[in-house]
């Protein structure tokens, strides 16, 4: 484990799955715990963005220490605004970027971001596409911090820095659940 810390924006309405996303059954508990657990067995905390329905996931997590809930009233604004909310908190020079929306991540990958070559920003690879988790560093910090909340995106800004990519042998670090078509085709 990591003394770093991940950021997990969980704030949204789920609007394209037409239910609430972190609350819907993984395994044996939920997308977001499911997320949060593989982020915790390679980091320090989570700093874990809530806004619509905050109160019922962060619950989830009240008796996890390591789990900081940061809850963000603009939620509605998207996920960069809840992004950034969470960047300022952020303890270490790095820090790991995870969506709620991807339980299919482990904590492997985590350590294989970790023991690449440094630089400002590190993404793993698949099949040519960059995916998740992503781990920042405090230049990258600055400039999340200091973007315009309505048109900022993390792809964009990364395009400024330098950024390393590590190739991952499947699709995990891309797939996250959007629709309810996704959720009965990967879950079920």
């Amino acid at each position: 484990m990591t003394g770093l810390d991940c950021v997990v924006p969980a704030a949204g309405r789920s609007a394209r799955m037409g239910g609430f996303k972190p609350l819907l059954r993984f395994g044996g508990s939920t997308i977001i715990e499911t997320v949060v657990g593989n982020a915790l067995a390679a980091c320090a905390r989570v700093l874990l963005v809530t806004g619509y329905r905050a109160e019922e996931v962060e619950r989830l997590f009240s008796e996890e220490r390591r789990v900081i809930p940061v809850r963000h009233a603009g939620w509605e604004s998207g996920m960069f605004s809840s992004i950034q909310r969470a960047v300022a908190l952020a303890g270490a020079d790095r820090f790991f970027v995870t969506p709620g929306d991807m339980p299919f991540i482990g904590p492997a990958v985590y350590r294989a971001l970790l023991a690449s070559v440094p630089a400002q920003a590190v993404f793993p690879v698949f099949n040519g596409t960059r995916g998740h988790p992503v781990l920042f560093s405090e230049g990258m910090r600055e400039a999340v911090r200091n973007a315009d909340p309505a048109t900022g995106r993390m792809k964009d800004i990364a395009r400024g820095f330098d950024c390393r990519e590590v190739e991952w042998p499947d699709a995990s670090i891309l797939r996250d659940i959007d629709t309810k078509e996704q959720y009965e085709t990967w879950v079920h």
